[in-house]
């Protein structure tokens, strides 16, 4: 797995100022998934401010399974809090003692039934920082091959393999809202047209899609025969 290769900073990426100070924190709240702390803490301005910190227990994780032609996969899932559809690339959670990547491999074959040859970390986030610790990597991941599905037992899945230019397209246009899904598409468009990918790639993601000016239903999805 290649990375991309680290450039010097710029001068004005430096931090300012002085940053947040906190006591020891208080749980307020505990689950299998996330904890909640409250710090007494005192803001850069020098404002006492509590503060509430959501602790996510698992690092997220994104894949985009890129096919030679361009196509990628989407997982469509209910998402409960927001109680809607959301058409999003295979993605998780990593518990610790799992490194980023063998969570990656996972999530890719359990919800999309694919296994990839190659992988390469190409982004980072911090996914809420102003309340959340949380943060996701997203690999791109290539040479796929077919494997058993294995969604966890509150998924219901359906996989689309979809052309990338109808994917970012609808992630600019606000059908697909899901951040890490939708910074992955632009990571991946970033990089087809700066020459981060291999011309053979970068050629294929940057054509039009096939019949682009369609109603963009996400039903006509092509779902592989695996819905």
């Amino acid at each position: 797995m290649s990375e991309p290769e680290a450039k010097p900073a710029p001068g004005w990426l430096r931090a300012h100022g002085q940053g947040w100070r906190a006591g020891p924190p208080s749980r307020v709240h505990d689950n299998p998934y996330f904890a909640v702390d409250l710090y007494d803490a005192v803001a850069p301005t020098g404002v006492e401010a509590p503060y509430w910190i959501h602790h996510q227990k698992n690092l997220a994780v994104g894949a985009i399974p890129l096919f030679p032609n361009g196509d990628i996969m989407l997982v469509g899932q209910w998402r409960f809090p927001f109680s809607a559809y959301s058409w999003e690339l295979p993605e998780g959670g990593v518990p610790p003692g799992e490194t980023p990547l063998a969570g990656a491999q996972r999530e890719l074959r359990e919800e999309a039934g694919l296994v990839a040859g190659a992988w390469r970390r190409i982004l980072v986030m911090q996914l809420s920082n102003a309340s959340s610790d949380e943060v996701c990597e997203v690999f791109l991941a290539t040479d796929l091959t077919e494997a058993p599905v294995d969604p966890d037992p509150t998924e219901m899945l359906t996989p689309a393999r979809v052309p990338f230019a109808e994917a970012l397209a609808a992630a600019l246009d606000g059908r697909i809202q899901d951040c890490i899904t939708v910074a992955a598409l632009l990571r991946l468009h970033h990089m087809a047209v700066t020459g981060a990918l291999s011309p053979d790639l970068a050629k294929v993601l940057l054509a039009p899609a096939p019949g682009a000016g369609g109603n963009g239903d996400p039903g006509d999805a092509d779902t592989g025969g695996r819905s």
